[in-house]
């Protein structure tokens, strides 16, 4: 579990004043967020990549500096060295997380044969977002934090994805997840999360 106390974001202007929330295993939670609304700070802050203002994160009782192996985020696809290839990258989180996923199989789920041992930076924007998914299922990291995954992602792609996102989900992944396309959030989500003017707010979606 995903235990968030007392968090405080923003030093002139709080953009998240004493946000508390637990995210349990086996849920996904669909951050619905406009660009520059702050959710990129959120990520950020609760996996401490950046300094709150104040709070505590843990991840199955641990604080989540510590936790980094049970945690996968990577936050765009810009992060993307374009001298490597799709298939390296793979292959190093494999090893990094000690991962018995198959990197095969998930080349062939997403059809990536024909590119993925190509430099990323020839690369379509779909390309690098079927490459940056399959290594969040290749962790197998207990604490999935998603920003904009399905952006440049054809309808049949986005299809494929979001299966393997509820299989993930069943095996009792906590995945954290944003997206512009809000049918996608409100169809997979098992929660809703909103920032407004009081900082976050999660509510159960009624719809699932």
């Amino acid at each position: 579990m995903l235990v968030v106390k007392g968090l405080n974001i923003g030093h002139e202007i709080r953009l998240i004043n004493d946000f508390n929330f637990s995210f349990k295993e086996g849920n996904i939670y669909g951050f619905v967020a406009p660009n520059g609304s702050g959710k990129t700070t959120f990520f950020r802050s609760i996996l401490d990549l950046i300094p709150s203002q104040g709070g505590d994160v843990t991840l199955n009782n641990i604080q989540i500096k510590n936790s980094k192996n049970d945690i996968f985020y990577f936050e765009s696809s810009n992060w993307f060295d374009k001298n490597l290839s799709g298939l390296e990258y793979l292959k190093f989180i494999k090893k990094m997380y000690n991962s018995e996923k198959s990197i095969e199989k998930l080349i062939t789920y997403f059809s990536m044969e024909s590119f993925i041992k190509k430099p990323i930076g020839k690369y379509s924007l779909g390309m690098k977002q079927k490459v940056l998914f399959s290594m969040y299922v290749m962790s197998d990291a207990t604490l999935l934090i998603m920003d904009e995954i399905t952006n440049g992602l054809d309808e049949e792609s986005r299809a494929l994805l979001f299966q393997q996102l509820l299989n993930l989900k069943q095996s009792g992944k906590i995945i954290i997840i944003s997206s512009h396309y809000l049918e996608d959030v409100h169809d997979y989500s098992d929660y809703i999360m909103k920032i407004n003017h009081e900082g976050i707010e999660v509510n159960k979606n009624d719809i699932l």
